[in-house]
């Protein structure tokens, strides 16, 4: 029998199974349980050297099994496997590493067996540091009111909720909002928050007070989210969140956990949407606790913000080790940002690293429009503060929220109006962008539609003769309210469009999908749309590739088109092509198209320019431009990136249309050089290279095999103004 013996918790009796496979393979001796029970009575009779433990369990979770192998001693090398993502996975091997436990690593489900197999053999986790040091403790002042009155305003509920609002920092739109307990004393009136809470804290009545808070919090927060969801006005895509604070004495009580659980499931709350808020210093108090609690919250579906960061004394290693799903930016920093270099660096430095452990920012305390500007610049992800929002009762929120609609769709159409866009003529750059969509989408109509007050007018369109229509009558009216794609299947059948003059009348819409997309400054200006005189149904796939086109007409608005132009040709240059490439090479690997270069180099231009002038040589050039131009599709990227070399991207192109279309080009060719001197006739070679067959690649790649291919061509001496097989030029 081998000295390697392995011991698998794991209640999915595959997974199990699948890892003993693998064990026995690498000459283990392995025993499988799906039960905590029989794993601890395995674990004392048979002394496994190795366990792989998975933290999602029916009976007995991977965190309380973890707890008692450190109670235990077990010095067996163990290996956490679950499904619940990487930074939950990473929280739980750390929490067993501080219990003295040697974690030999994590297995993210489903796993790669010859990761398993390395681990085998990998050094233990316990060479982390452990959190040190003693946190200190902030202190309140006793005011005049008792433990007594305390005790008494939670029975008799007398403490409610004001509940201040969180926007997205750059759209301004609503993603949340902190529910804040409040006290009106009938003898002291209002009582700051800091002093009943820690008198709440002193005498035991913390966990009371919290349980207060969901019960009023809960059924204010599912009635609003349904409410929302009903109107037709209010974006869907985002998902709201309430904030509750959590004091740092409860998170060592798992029943006050158990208890908010079943609240949220008797109010129909999910989990994902409520937020736990924590101190920085009450988190890092025991830090092997906490992040044992944590871990088992965030398993649940907790999220959970790190509260007044940057003002505790915990390193960047401790704010690693905590399995937070955002951190909030201390008041303290944001409300000097204007005057302190300091706290503007902070500030940074808190976003960066956030940022870089996948953790969004919320910045509270904001309040002026100048601290807004310089959290968008460095991108922080949601704002709090009395510039967005005082906290106020639940039958105040309806009026700022129609405070706040006109208040943004102001600063929509001031946006708007600084961009000098609205009945401008068409440009080629847009109107490549919706031909690409009718074309991968094959609608007969796609958009480009900027929302006026009072109209919606289409500064791109294909398939519709129209150039505006009333915004009253505009699908993309609901579209700007949302933040990604908003789908309408059948209009005869949805009650908001069935009577439509657009859907009863030309062009009588029945399917319509749109994606917003901004100016620079985060303002919706209109949407991207596909339109079809069908019902039609979109996948998700499509919606995120409709969203790719909609970034692209937002890099167009944001691009100088003049830095980006070729002046001789029209052409873009290099710079403007590859900017444009890159993305859609982007596109293409995020949605699965297919891609073609064609490299271009004319041959005969040095000898048309030395014999016959300079003027001849540009006239040359402007030519095979405008023979290019009309021979490739308007959806096609044609640029001119040297003096001689031209090149164009495609999406979506089967080799039989690329065939056609060179051949339509050489074509097209011969017959202009039989109208011209033979001197300055265009004799042109070319290259083609397609990412049918890359499982990687990037623009400078596809530069590398079509150079390659054109080379290739030359030294065969092919005829070439001739089309020729295209498999041959991109294959060695």
């Amino acid at each position: 029998m081998s000295d390697h013996k392995l011991l698998i918790l794991d209640d999915d009796q595959l997974t199990g199974e699948t890892i003993r496979n693998v064990a026995e393979y690498a000459g283990m001796s392995v025993k499988v349980t799906t039960n905590a029970i029989n794993f601890f009575n395995l674990l004392n009779e048979w002394q496994p050297t190795h366990i792989a433990l998975d933290l999602i369990m029916p009976d007995m979770d991977g965190v309380e099994v973890l707890g008692a192998l450190g109670e235990q001693l077990v010095t067996a090398k163990i290996i956490i496997t679950s499904g619940v993502g990487h930074q939950v996975l990473q929280a739980a091997a750390r929490s067993a590493a501080a219990h003295g436990l040697n974690i030999v690593g994590i297995l993210p489900k489903p796993f790669n067996p010859k990761a398993f197999r390395e681990m085998i053999d990998l050094p233990s986790l316990n060479a982390i540091d452990l959190l040190d040091g003693q946190q200190l403790q902030s202190s309140s002042s006793v005011p005049a009111i008792t433990a007594t009155d305390v005790a008494q305003a939670i029975t008799n509920r007398e403490i409610t909720l004001a509940y201040q609002p969180k926007v997205d920092c750059t759209s301004g739109e609503l993603v949340g909002f902190e529910a804040l307990a409040r006290w009106s004393h009938k003898e002291y009136g209002f009582i700051a928050p800091d002093v009943f809470i820690a008198i709440a804290e002193q005498n035991n009545l913390i966990d009371d007070l919290t349980i207060l808070v969901f019960e009023q919090a809960l059924p204010w927060f599912r009635q609003f989210c349904q409410q929302q969801r009903i109107n037709p006005g209010t974006p869907q895509s985002h998902q709201l969140l309430c904030s509750i604070n959590i004091s740092a004495l409860s998170l060592r009580n798992l029943t006050l956990f158990n208890q908010i659980e079943a609240l949220c499931d008797s109010h129909d709350v999910k989990l994902h949407t409520i937020m736990l808020e924590l101190t920085e210093t009450g988190a890092m108090d025991d830090p092997v606790a906490s992040l044992d609690i944590l871990t088992r919250l965030r398993m649940k579906g907790f999220q959970l913000s790190i509260d007044d960061f940057g003002t505790g004394f915990s390193s960047m290693l401790q704010l690693v080790r905590m399995p937070f799903s955002e951190v909030k930016v201390d008041k303290s920093f944001v409300m000097t940002a204007q005057q302190s270099r300091e706290s503007r660096l902070v500030i940074q430095a808190i976003i960066e690293l956030a940022h870089s452990l996948d953790m969004k920012v919320i910045a509270e305390g904001i309040e002026d429009y100048a601290t807004l500007q310089f959290l968008q610049k460095q991108g922080c992800d949601k704002a709090q503060g009395f510039f967005i929002g005082r906290p106020g009762p639940a039958d105040q929120i309806g009026q700022w929220l129609q405070q706040r609609k006109l208040a943004l769709e102001q600063q929509r159409l001031k946006a708007l109006e600084s961009l000098k866009i609205m009945d401008t003529p068409a440009e080629q750059r847009f109107d490549r962008i919706t031909r690409l969509a009718k074309r991968m989408f094959d609608v007969p109509i796609a958009l480009i539609t900027l929302l006026d007050d009072e109209r919606q007018w289409f500064k791109s369109k294909v398939g519709l003769d129209a150039s505006e229509t009333p915004r009253e009558q505009a699908f993309c009216n609901y579209t700007i309210e949302q933040e990604k794609s908003f789908i309408v299947n059948d209009a005869t059948l949805d009650i908001r469009f069935n009577d439509n003059p657009l859907v009863v009348n030309k062009p009588h819409i029945r399917f319509y999908a749109g994606f917003p997309f901004r100016a620079p400054g985060g303002e919706k200006l209109g949407a991207l749309c596909l339109i079809d005189h069908k019902p039609r149904y979109i996948s998700e796939r499509d919606s995120r590739l409709l969203g790719e086109l909609a970034l692209m007409v937002e890099e167009e608005i944001a691009t100088n088109q003049l830095l980006c132009e070729d002046h001789l040709t029209g052409l873009l240059n290099r710079r403007g092509f590859e900017f444009r490439a890159n993305h859609i090479l982007q596109m293409c690997r995020n949605q699965d198209c297919e891609a073609s270069l064609i490299y271009f180099d004319l041959d005969n231009f040095k000898q048309i320019n030395d014999g016959h002038g300079h003027q001849a040589g540009d006239n040359a050039l402007l030519q095979f431009s405008t023979l290019l131009n009309s021979t490739f599709r308007d959806s096609d990227l044609i640029g001119r990136i040297g003096g001689d070399e031209f090149v164009v991207l495609m999406v979506n192109q089967n080799d039989t249309d690329q065939t056609a279309i060179l051949q339509r080009l050489s074509n097209t060719v011969d017959s202009y050089n039989q109208s011209i001197h033979s001197d300055i006739r265009l004799h042109y070679s070319f290259g083609i290279t397609t990412t049918k067959s890359l499982s990687d690649y990037d623009l400078q790649q596809l530069y590398t095999l079509a150079d390659e291919a054109m080379y290739r061509n030359k030294r065969s001496g092919q005829q070439l103004n001739m089309a020729i097989d295209i498999n041959s030029q991109t294959q060695d």
